[in-house]
């Protein structure tokens, strides 16, 4: 089944709990939040632990429905999925006074279990921030141990961008296959955020047809293949054809086409030599989105969000984020004139959202305008709190965060 959505996947991820809500605001007071690093740096200074992966027996064992949460497991842990932590708090007394060491996906259902395990007197809690998100989102110079740590059970591997960048440049024959719709691989889609081009020399075989684009081709199913969409949603959903076919060296690229081109660790300039149709503005990540704002105080901040979640007062607490300090709300690109008022060219121009068009709207209109340094915030402001509260190289993002207090 075909999972298309204009949502950013942290946020989609999020809403399938409805008591995820802010859990944030419990690090470091009832338990320990702990970086990746720092969590393994920790293990192996220690003889006894417990290492509990609280996600779905599928999503441990690699065989869940939602293919895109199939994303390994980190060795030696020992599975209690998140609804059974209640029912087995007495076989897990024997660790109260020993380090349990917690994790998930995306680090939103481990800070609850942390926070229930603090609360029932277990001494030594930690969580692991990030989760199997940001293990795999790492390469070996951000997390050293990726490669000892990480076990799975997929026919393919996961590969970041960084990797998935020297895999392109360093491998002659890939077979490199989009499976968005004709529409996104050509940026011709009437959502404008979809427009984001595609990778050269990239085949289009879209998911709804792949099986038969792929029989009517002449691949070489001796040939590596490296599989994209726009997230990392449904990429994987067309390894078993592959696999069928013969094809047995299969990669997916991890955070989709979107996460690829506003990876901070990747050279813009060499980026743009793999990509073509490429939108007019740059898409940028956190870690990118932080050193903008310390570098340019000065620069403009729109927030394309609704009014009752920049105001938080968003019907569901998750939407709930806060905003960035001096950000302004804007529901239009029609809207920009007053913004833009005596506004030099050279102005730089920060633009987030929550997952509609609006953003990358606007920053069409901007470029439109003349303006020569337009930014769109990759998957939005819950990726960019997200990322403040997992990843180590971001934490300083919260300077830069306002209206949150007791949120995160």
């Amino acid at each position: 089944m075909i999972r298309k959505t204009f949502l950013p996947v942290l946020f989609i991820l999020t809403m399938l709990s409805s008591a995820a809500q802010h859990p944030f605001k419990f690090d470091n007071t009832i338990y320990k939040a702990v970086y990746l690093s720092e969590a393994f740096h920790l293990m192996d200074s220690m003889q006894n632990y417990l290492l509990l992966d609280v996600r779905s027996p599928g999503e441990y064992a690699d065989t869940s429905r939602a293919t895109a949460l199939n994303i390994g497991r980190i060795r030696g842990s020992v599975n209690i999925t998140i609804d059974s932590v209640p029912a087995r708090l007495a076989e897990l007394t024997k660790y109260k006074d020993q380090p349990v060491f917690i994790y998930c996906s995306h680090s939103q259902r481990s800070r609850r279990v942390s926070k229930l395990l603090a609360e029932n007197g277990f001494k030594k809690v930690y969580n692991i921030n990030g989760g199997m998100t940001l293990l795999n989102a790492s390469d070996n110079h951000d997390f050293p141990y990726k490669d000892k740590v990480l076990t799975t059970n997929l026919a393919y591997k996961n590969i970041d961008s960084k990797d998935a960048f020297h895999l392109i440049k360093s491998t002659p024959g890939l077979i490199i296959i989009d499976i968005r719709s004709p529409a996104e691989f050509l940026s011709r889609d009437t959502m404008q955020q979809n427009n984001i081009g595609h990778l050269k020399n990239a085949l289009n075989f879209p998911q709804s047809v792949f099986a038969e684009k792929l029989n009517s081709s002449q691949l070489s199913v001796n040939s590596p293949v490296l599989l994209y969409d726009r997230h990392g949603i449904n990429s994987m959903d067309v390894v078993d054809i592959l696999k069928a076919k013969g094809f047995n060296n299969i990669y997916n690229l991890f955070e989709g086409l979107e996460g690829f081109m506003s990876d901070h660790r990747l050279n813009h300039d060499e980026l743009n030599e793999l990509i073509t149709e490429a939108p007019p503005y740059q898409m940028i990540d956190p870690e990118t989105c932080i050193d903008l704002l310390e570098k340019h105080p000065n620069g403009v901040i729109i927030d394309t969000r609704p009014e009752d979640e920049f105001n938080n007062k968003a019907r569901l607490d998750h939407a709930n984020l806060g905003r960035m300090k001096g950000a302004i709300r804007l529901s239009s690109p029609d809207s920009l004139e007053n913004i833009i008022l005596q506004k030099d060219r050279s102005t730089l121009f920060l633009v987030y959202g929550s997952g509609s068009d609006t953003g990358a709207r606007v920053c069409r209109e901007l470029i439109k305008k003349g303006y020569l340094h337009v930014y769109l915030l990759s998957q939005g402001l819950y990726h960019f709190v997200w990322s403040t509260a997992n990843n180590e190289n971001c934490k300083a993002g919260k300077e830069f965060l306002t209206n949150h207090e007791g949120l995160y």
